[in-house]
């Protein structure tokens, strides 16, 4: 189903202030089962897992393995899966690490960090959302410059031209409230943030962030990035030829 702009204007102006839980709960409401949340497992994704096993249990959960992640973000989502009896699915780029390395050089996040980022983010949440509806997701505008204007309910434009609902339920929130919660509510976290990193991405990408620095200053900290191509508009993933061949054989 093709989202309506106007439609998806109207209703995130009747749910900018409602609670996340109400948030969650309708867009299970209007969109289940053609819709699905995700998480890199920070404070804010679990928060968010938290909720939903409250409100709407039955909305599933996915996250994507780039082959780059923590072994601390690997324990966490075993940690959540066994506290909500949950099993949260595992996308995976079309290649393997050893794979991309062949095709495009090694340590691409070095040299095109852009590409690798489309490689093993963009295309594989792509094709995720292909066959949705909705994406529930844990973006906050407080995050960064980047973020400042995200929307509790936006379009996003996937693959084939059509344009889903993208569900922010924490977008007015702030980090003291997103910690206040996971206090509140003991939740568990990447063991990573008493280290001083206060957003985590792959191991390659992510260091801790500066004292007073915004919240995702750790990612490809020294370079000009600062989003991985997942919540920017449609970012465009060439598959050379011989790369298609070794995804497919």
């Amino acid at each position: 189903m093709d989202m309506n702009l106007e439609e998806l204007s109207r209703l995130a102006d009747e749910l900018k202030n409602a609670p996340p839980e109400d948030i969650l709960a309708r867009a299970w409401r209007d969109l289940g089962p053609a819709v699905a949340m995700s998480t890199a497992f920070g404070p804010s994704g679990v928060v968010l897992v938290d909720m939903a096993q409250r409100v709407a249990p039955q909305l599933p959960v996915f996250t994507i393995d780039t082959g780059y992640l923590f072994s601390e973000t690997l324990a966490l989502k075993k940690r959540v899966e066994a506290r909500y009896n949950i099993q949260i699915e595992t996308l995976r780029p079309r290649l393997s690490v050893p794979e991309q390395d062949r095709v495009c050089g090694p340590d691409l996040y070095s040299t095109e960090p852009d590409r690798c980022c489309a490689m093993r983010k963009v295309e594989p949440l792509q094709r995720k959302l292909a066959g949705l509806d909705g994406w529930v997701a844990g973006l906050r505008r407080d995050q960064s410059d980047t973020r400042v204007g995200v929307s509790v309910v936006e379009g996003y434009p996937v693959s084939g031209g059509r344009t889903i609902a993208k569900v922010n339920p924490l977008a007015a929130w702030t980090r003291k409230q997103v910690w206040d919660y996971v206090a509140d509510n003991d939740l568990p976290y990447n063991p990573l943030m008493d280290q001083g990193y206060s957003s985590i991405g792959c191991w390659p990408c992510t260091r801790p962030a500066a004292p007073g620095a915004d919240e995702r200053s750790g990612r490809w900290a020294g370079t000009r990035k600062t989003e991985c191509g997942m919540h920017a508009p449609l970012m465009a993933v060439e598959i050379p030829e011989a790369e298609g061949q070794l995804a497919a054989g």
